[in-house]
């Protein structure tokens, strides 16, 4: 049977409910497509805005962490050196002390009475000729020798000079110059391992040369001697150099002073000619 008005305005209203449908659906779609767009773009820019944050707090961490490192180290190692010095000042007053100690004479006790003192002789007293004074005021003190004057003002226009020895060798060197007013104490020592590299002034240099000098003349204990004399003799031949090689123009090699001696390389053997 042929559809009738009612039934084609009812499948034109269908159909235009369809259509419709299907327009909503399509914008309800788009809509869905928009926002997972907009949640892909705040996810990308969420990880890059913490990415970047991360950075630069590792950065900011990295520099704090180097700026304290240069802040404490280098009054860490001063303090080291200070106390260094305050314990060499204090051997050094003790070393003293005992060769004060064992130098005075003991003043042996007895119970007989003193003898009386001999007669005042009226004659005039003689005087004693002057070679006599001359040798009596030298025995009595000899003192140290003194350092040589070309050597000390080689050191003194040093404007720096780089010593490298082991740290023990270092230590010593503060205990014998430490407390001289010259001598500066470096604030940076480079340590490797055990072998310190450190950066001396001329001032600092004619202090060590001078302290140095003093306790070899005048210590009784050989060992110091021979510490300080070996690390004296190091510092001179290095400003030896100096005085035999003087620079022209500001060129030049500058001064370094190595104290680690080694024994020579054995020798190899030549293959005997055919």
């Amino acid at each position: 049977m042929p559809f009738g008005n009612a039934d084609r305005e009812s499948i034109r209203q269908i159909s235009h409910q369809l259509t419709q449908i299907t327009a909503n659906l399509a914008a309800i779609k788009q809509q869905v497509s928009d926002q997972q767009h907009t949640i892909d773009q705040i996810r990308q820019d969420t990880t890059a805005a913490i990415t970047t944050g991360l950075a630069e707090i590792r950065a900011v961490a990295r520099d704090a962490m180097a700026r304290t490192n240069d802040i404490t180290s280098g009054p860490l190692a001063h303090i080291g050196n200070e106390l260094v010095a305050i314990r060499g000042t204090i051997a050094q007053v003790d070393s003293q002390l005992r060769a004060q100690a064992a130098s005075t004479p003991a003043v042996p006790e007895t119970d007989s009475p003193p003898e009386p003192e001999p007669a005042a002789d009226p004659s005039p007293p003689t005087r004693p000729e002057p070679a006599a004074l001359e040798l009596y005021s030298e025995a009595e003190a000899p003192g140290p020798a003194e350092p040589d004057p070309d050597i000390l003002r080689a050191a003194a226009g040093v404007a720096h000079a780089t010593v490298e020895a082991h740290r023990d060798t270092w230590a010593f060197l503060i205990q014998v110059a430490g407390n001289e007013q010259h001598f500066h104490i470096p604030g940076k020592v480079e340590d490797h391992d055990g072998f310190v590299s450190v950066r001396f002034s001329g001032p600092s240099l004619v202090a060590a040369i001078t302290s140095l000098g003093q306790v070899a003349e005048t210590t009784g204990n050989p060992v110091t001697r021979a510490i300080a004399d070996h690390i004296r003799q190091k510092i001179t031949a290095a400003l030896q150099e100096i005085i035999s090689k003087p620079s022209r123009g500001g060129d030049g090699t500058p001064v370094r002073i190595v104290i680690d001696d080694r024994a020579a390389p054995p020798e190899t053997e030549e293959p005997p000619a055919a």
